[in-house]
């Protein structure tokens, strides 16, 4: 019996650390395929689920940071259950950090089949 609870221990943890083996730019490419698969009907869905959720995260990063954004971009594997399961991102600013601990814990989209990958990029124009 110990033997099965450390087998399947160890098969939990691997899989853990597979999802984590993941590099920003292999997210990202995953975000571009999921996305790409997306019908008009679930694109505009997405659409939505982003806009509703950055309208809200940006004014709170700019409270909480004290600062402007700047240019970023966060990758998000989103479960079945529409909740993120993790997250890759490029932007080293505080509101950066901010705007991915905000994804992480409020953006929600169901997708129809996984894995499912979508990135929110913000760029300043001067």
């Amino acid at each position: 019996m110990r033997t099965c609870l450390v087998a399947v221990a160890v098969l939990l943890w691997s899989g853990a650390v597979e999802a984590q083996t993941l590099s920003y730019s292999q997210a990202k490419s995953r975000a571009d395929e999921s996305e790409g698969r997306l019908s008009p009907n679930e694109m505009q869905r997405l659409v939505e689920a982003q806009g509703k959720f950055a309208g809200g995260a940006f004014a709170r990063c700019v409270s909480r940071t004290g600062s402007a954004p700047t240019n970023f971009t966060v990758v998000v594997e989103v479960g079945l259950d529409g909740r993120v399961k993790d997250s890759w991102l490029r932007g080293e600013s505080s509101f950066a950090h901010c705007f991915r601990e905000r994804m992480v814990a409020e953006f929600s989209f169901r997708p129809s089949s996984l894995p499912f990958f979508t990135a929110f990029a913000y760029t300043h124009a001067p």
